[in-house]
């Protein structure tokens, strides 16, 4: 039986006869050499600088990206019912004073359109006299009426109408 110190030497001797031998354990020290330095990195890695493995947080992230789609899609769904609701509310507002008597009656008497996105709405006219006020209600589709509209009536419903196209 040989001791260790004649095995080595038998393997140094034969490194030096062999030089492809010689080229192949270096390549095969260098990559043990890698692997430990790989596998201690790895290790680091799964273990997590707070003591959580890295499965643990991808399943805590994956839970929470699940959390987080399931909130953009009910932001989603209430953004939709805003838009519709928005889109019938009172948004085009305008009034416009006159004076039905051309007298100097300063203005008193009014005309206010109320309409929403799609020119539906109504259209409130006061007017304004010595003996009293007259109010009157006219309701509005599509920037029309039914009813026959003064000027001052459709001239509120054109400045609703500006004022629905400002951002």
């Amino acid at each position: 039986m040989q001791g260790p110190d004649i095995v080595f030497h038998d393997i140094v001797l034969s490194l030096k006869e062999n030089p492809v031998l010689s080229g192949v354990t270096v390549l095969v020290i260098f990559a043990f050499i890698s692997d430990l330095f790989l596998f201690r990195r790895l290790r680091r890695l799964v273990r997590g600088g707070d003591g959580k493995t890295l499965e643990g947080t991808i399943i805590k992230l994956q839970e929470r990206v699940a959390i987080l789609e399931s909130h953009a899609v009910k932001a989603e769904v209430a953004f939709e019912n805003v838009d519709e609701r928005l889109q019938g509310s009172i948004r085009g507002v305008a009034v416009h004073r006159f004076d039905p008597f051309q007298g100097g009656g300063g203005q008193q008497s009014f005309a206010a359109a109320l309409l929403d996105e799609h020119g539906d709405g109504a259209v409130i006219s006061g007017i304004h006299a010595r003996d009293g006020s007259r109010v009157y209600a006219k309701s509005v589709k599509g920037f029309l009426s039914e009813r026959e509209l003064s000027e001052d009536e459709r001239q509120a419903i054109a400045d609703a109408k500006k004022n629905l196209k400002q951002p």
